[in-house]
């Protein structure tokens, strides 16, 4: 890792994972994590359970993981079973409707003849007191659609609360991806910390065998040792904050992360095929389909209906009013109901739901317009990178060139041992800024595919 001697030259690794944390600790509250850890000692090999662990995994696996752990995962098993309990209290629209009534009752006046007709006797005494229990059974013939179109509107209704929540459970997948290449740049500074060890030792060595025959001060064994320490701690310090990642991704995954190697991903992308497919995009054509359901239901609202009624039952008097005591009756019959007072406010009701799609579409091309003014960006971000990356490789050679030039010098006594520890820290570091910019671009990537939806 970066020798903490000269800090200045830390910059670049320091704001990368700092940014990486922040992400981080919005996303999951790390800090509560991000205590100090037991830490082996350095000179013990580094993190063996990743490298040398048959266990792998890729960043999609991760992200599959995380969404199938995220709590509100389940919301979607609650929608269905809300749909399905609407469906089937819709469908009982075509079940006979059974309605079962009675009246006891007491009249100030009844029927009687205004007149008599001779050679007739009319004996009508009827009962001011009048009884009847019926029942009526109700089965509809055709409802105009509003069933269908009810059913229609449930389906729909379940419809845009799915794709809302695919759209909220969308955003984890940055946030997992962020943890995920937080843990391979602190892997590959960890690869690096261990290179410069390495060399630090290899130098301690050839000073001390120079020191032992006078070609050498002690103090410049020292500056050696300084650093070494210096990269120890370093170390230290990313095995803690790697180890507080780890933690956190298990959190997120619901597995341990603890044993496993995290495969790099692959930094193609063809940039000259992007198609957007978010989930927004469903979304929207979600809450269109709702809109046309809206559409069709004002169609059923003035719509006839029919039904048949079966009434049966007893009463006193029967439905001859004229003839005495309890009697039992029926009455079969069709029913048509036809109500035209929606006529009265269909147009402005039709109005209503072509402005409201109207806004879904708008939303929609505004969300495309920003997306693609986002995709311009990170292309030009990913091509920036590209750049940076093959310049690195040269600076890397230049500056291996000048480390090991200054080794011969400073045996030679041209050169005095600080000298040669800044070519050592100035060769490590643009090492470093290398695997800092190659994390750069896998993320820059991942945005991008974010953005578009891949």
């Amino acid at each position: 890792m970066i020798l903490p001697t000269d800090s200045k030259k830390f910059a670049i690794a320091d704001t990368l994972l700092i940014f990486c944390g922040f992400c981080f600790y919005l996303a999951c509250c790390a800090c509560q994590y991000a205590q100090g850890q037991n830490i082996p000692h350095p000179g013990i090999a580094v993190s063996q359970a990743v490298q040398d662990s048959d266990n792998e995994i890729t960043i999609d696996e991760c992200v599959a993981m995380a969404k199938m752990n995220y709590p509100q995962i389940r919301q979607f098993d609650l929608i269905t079973e809300a749909e399905k309990y609407d469906l089937s209290n819709a469908g009982l629209n075509w079940v006979p409707h059974i309605t079962i009534s009675g009246k006891a009752s007491y009249q100030s006046d009844v029927v009687e003849m205004p007149f008599e007709i001779p050679g007739y006797d009319f004996d009508l005494d009827l009962p001011h007191d009048q009884y009847s229990i019926v029942g009526e059974v109700s089965q509809t013939i055709w409802d105009g659609g509003t069933t269908s179109n009810l059913k229609s509107s449930i389906r729909a209704g379940a419809e845009v609360q799915r794709k809302q929540l695919e759209v909220t459970l969308y955003s984890i997948r940055e946030r997992v991806e962020n943890i995920y290449l937080g843990i391979l740049l602190i892997d590959k500074q960890i690869s690096q910390n261990k290179i410069l060890e390495k060399s630090l030792l290899r130098n301690r060595n050839e000073v001390m065998a120079m020191l032992e025959n006078g070609m050498a001060y002690k103090s410049d064994m020292n500056i050696v040792d300084v650093n070494i320490l210096n990269c120890r701690q370093k170390l230290s310090q990313l095995l803690a904050d790697r180890s507080s990642y780890i933690k956190i991704l298990s959190k997120f995954t619901g597995s341990d992360m603890s044993g496993v190697s995290f495969i790099e991903p692959s930094d193609y992308i063809d940039t000259d095929s992007l198609e957007i497919s978010r989930p927004e995009l469903s979304f929207y054509d979600a809450q269109v389909a709702q809109n046309q359901v809206k559409r069709n239901e004002l169609r059923t609202r003035i719509s006839p209906k029919f039904n048949f009624t079966f009434q049966g039952g007893a009463g006193q008097p029967g439905l001859n009013m004229l003839k005495e005591g309890f009697s039992p009756y029926y009455v079969a019959a069709i029913k048509m109901q036809w109500s035209l007072g929606d006529l009265y406010t269909r147009s402005n009701d039709i109005k209503k739901i072509e402005s409201d799609k109207k806004s879904i579409e708008t939303e929609r091309e505004t969300f495309l317009f920003n997306t693609s003014l986002d995709m311009i960006n990170q292309v030009n971000a990913i091509e920036k990178a590209r750049d940076i990356l093959e310049q690195d490789k040269e600076i890397i050679r230049l500056r291996e060139e000048i480390r090991i030039s200054g080794e011969e010098q400073y045996a030679e006594g041209v050169i005095t041992m600080t000298d040669l520890m800044d070519m050592i820290d100035d060769e490590h570091d643009a090492r470093v800024a290398e695997s800092i910019h190659q994390v750069q671009l896998l993320m820059e990537i991942c945005k991008l595919k974010n953005t578009v939806g891949q």
